[in-house]
């Protein structure tokens, strides 16, 4: 209603075949076991507001090529036990402001030939030939106090609304009485409606 439509266009011409699906409105898919996708070429996806998505069990992914993501505003990324990230050459991270880093119990920092912390213009050096201060002067308690840092607070997704659940099936016995359309002269509407039900072709009808 409203001047709105649903439509299926499948097109079968040689060079521009397609099938077209529009809803007017809601899109909703029950699917009670497995879903295979495969797209021979490429994919685009645009989603005008938020997406959701929640995986009730593992995900598994693998990118075969470069991957790039963009994200234009914040980041928040929660893990509820460990993370896991191995390199195979280099780690490259730039903060325009402030890299904080905060664990309850220990940071070990580790390299196996060279480690340097580096603030202006004095810098602490560990390497094969010793341990290099240098600075404008070399303070060993002498006051003063250590700097602090941003905590993390990361914001958890919001949830998932679940698709319809209505069962496909029995469409006469659950409209209401005025949108019931009579069925054709000669047709048993019992036996129309038990065909329907059991997937049958042909009907048991009385004759007009």
């Amino acid at each position: 209603g409203g001047g709105g439509y649903n439509e299926l266009r499948i097109e079968d011409r040689k060079g521009q075949e397609q099938i077209y699906i529009h809803a007017q409105k809601d899109w909703d898919e029950n699917v009670e076991h497995d879903q295979k996708i495969r797209i021979g070429h490429e994919r685009h996806d645009t989603v005008e507001a938020n997406s959701y998505t929640e995986l009730k069990a593992e995900e598994h992914r693998t990118t075969h090529k470069d991957r790039k993501t963009e994200v234009r505003a914040n980041d928040h990324l929660t893990v509820a036990t460990n993370q896991h990230v191995k390199l195979g050459t280099g780690q490259f991270v730039e903060a325009g402001n402030e890299i904080h880093l905060s664990s309850g119990l220990k940071v070990v920092l580790e390299a196996g030939a060279e480690l340097t912390f580096k603030a202006a213009g004095s810098f602490i050096k560990l390497d094969a030939s010793g341990v290099t201060l240098v600075g404008p002067q070399i303070k060993i308690n002498s006051g003063g106090g250590s700097g602090s840092g941003t905590g993390a607070t990361p914001i958890l997704p919001g949830k998932v609304k679940a698709a319809d659940s209505d069962q496909a099936g029995n469409l006469l016995d659950r409209a209401e009485p005025e949108q019931r359309l009579a069925p054709p002269k000669g047709i048993c509407l019992e036996c129309l409606r038990k065909a329907m039900r059991e997937g049958s072709a042909t009907l048991a009808g009385t004759s007009a």
